[in-house]
């Protein structure tokens, strides 16, 4: 069951009812449950075999994108992109100015699975991160604009990370391609304010961003959508 709550649609000047769905209170499976569910009485998996397949499989993937190669099969398929701004025809890639970029994307044998998926809509005023106001320190604008590897400074309600679990955090989401982004560098992480670094590898485009947390003492995700979007330029 996937729960699902409305908010508001700032988009839709003409009609104030509209609303925007996003998922909430989704539970998150680890590792150990993968196995646990993989070597489930009746099967002939063993966990310690079943792990080191698991981890074959993704250092051999890895292996594949160190040496420049893509990966696919029926799930998943790898791709290469590089960000940064190249001055001419000559110009070289160069690690101070440009970043080499990874997508794992999930092949339809996985995103068809969202057709069987049974939803819920629960109440919107369930506690959830809020986002109010985004202010950029590096070009000075509220809302506005993202400036890469400079300070944002976000405020709201119940916004404080506790990193419960590894799927908190603040993220990027580009708005051309849905690819997310997530900070690494999270200063200040309290109810009412977050201060962090916005991610050096942005490239230019909109992008909108997303809080995700738990509860104190829960492994339960929540998610608050900032609806703006903001520009890197």
């Amino acid at each position: 069951m996937l729960e699902y709550t409305l908010y508001n649609n700032h988009f839709t000047a003409d009609n104030p009812d509209d609303r925007l769905a996003r998922p909430v209170n989704v539970p998150i499976n680890t590792r150990e449950d993968l196995i646990d569910d993989i070597t489930s009485p009746g099967s002939i998996l063993k966990p310690t075999e079943t792990n080191a397949v698991i981890d074959n499989y993704w250092q051999r993937i890895t292996g594949y994108i160190r040496d420049g190669e893509a990966y696919r099969d029926d799930y998943i398929r790898t791709r290469f992109g590089i960000s940064g701004v190249f001055q001419n025809d000559e110009d070289q890639y160069d690690p101070a100015r440009h970043q080499v970029l990874i997508s794992i994307v999930p092949k339809d044998s996985v995103t068809d699975a969202a057709d069987d998926i049974n939803l819920q809509k629960v109440d919107g005023q369930a506690i959830r991160p809020e986002v109010e106001t985004i202010y950029d320190w590096g070009s000075g604008t509220d809302d506005d604009i993202l400036t890469p590897g400079g300070v944002l400074e976000i405020k709201g309600t119940h916004l404080k990370i506790h990193n419960n679990i590894e799927e908190e955090g603040v993220f990027f989401v580009n708005q051309a391609d849905s690819t997310e982004t997530a900070a690494t560098h999270i200063r200040t992480s309290e109810p009412k304010t977050l201060t962090l670094q916005v991610p050096e590898g942005l490239t230019a485009g909109t992008y909108r961003i997303e809080v995700r947390n738990t509860t104190y003492n829960s492994d339960s995700l929540r998610t608050g959508l900032f609806a703006p979007e903001l520009t890197v330029e």
